[in-house]
């Protein structure tokens, strides 16, 4: 299963169903969770053995109208994708962030996890 599949299924309960790759679909009121794949590490080396999987860094942000929403939802995306049958591990803690044009709250965090590779 790739990274993208198995964060957004451990998400797709929050946020009234608004989590979307990459970028949050124009329209949609807050709240909202942002994810994407960012990277991470392949263990691979020279023998020619094949792999087909690694290890994918994603970062997911959440958007809210408030900063105590922002906090809550936070704490729920944290549940959700760090446990035994999500296998994400943190890779930190969250970052607080405020969008002055929107007006929004905004919190992101950046986890690991197993992913199929392509």
């Amino acid at each position: 299963m790739s990274a993208e599949d198995i964060v957004r299924d451990a998400l797709a309960n929050l946020a009234h169903g608004h989590v979307f790759a990459d970028v949050a679909k124009q329209g949609v009121p807050p709240p909202w969770i942002v994810y994407q794949v960012a990277g991470g590490e392949i263990a691979a080396d020279l023998s020619g053995r094949p792999f087909d999987e690694y290890l994918a860094r994603v970062q997911i942000a959440v958007w809210h109208a408030t900063a105590e929403g922002r906090s809550s939802l936070m704490q729920q995306v944290m549940r959700a994708v760090i446990r035994p049958e999500v296998g994400a591990v943190p890779l930190g803690a969250p970052t607080n962030i405020f969008e002055h044009e929107t007006r929004l709250f905004g919190s992101r965090v950046e986890v690991s996890v197993w992913s199929e590779l392509g």
